[in-house]
């Protein structure tokens, strides 16, 4: 049975309801991931920390390049050897 601290929990009971739904959620997708893989979280708690966190950075920082949004192509250079009797 793993087991996060009681402060862990407060923060996380501490947070609006659509982030603490955001945070739950890749818990459990981390869990399963580490099940389907099998074995068990060996930290919870740096878990359910580390999900604030990520969820803190994704409202700092929204992803806005989607395919749709882009505008401009990368560039590309493909080197092509040339041996050196060719030169």
């Amino acid at each position: 049975m793993m087991k996060i601290t009681s402060d862990t929990l407060k923060l996380v009971n501490r947070l609006p309801k659509d982030k603490r739904e955001r945070v739950d959620a890749i818990v459990r997708r981390h869990v399963q991931a580490c099940q389907k893989n099998g074995f068990l979280p060996e930290n919870l708690e740096r878990v359910y920390i580390e999900a604030v966190e990520m969820v803190d950075i994704e409202e700092r920082f929204p992803e806005i390049d989607t395919e749709d949004n882009r505008t401009w192509e990368p560039f590309r250079h493909y080197d092509q050897y040339v041996s050196p009797k060719a030169a």
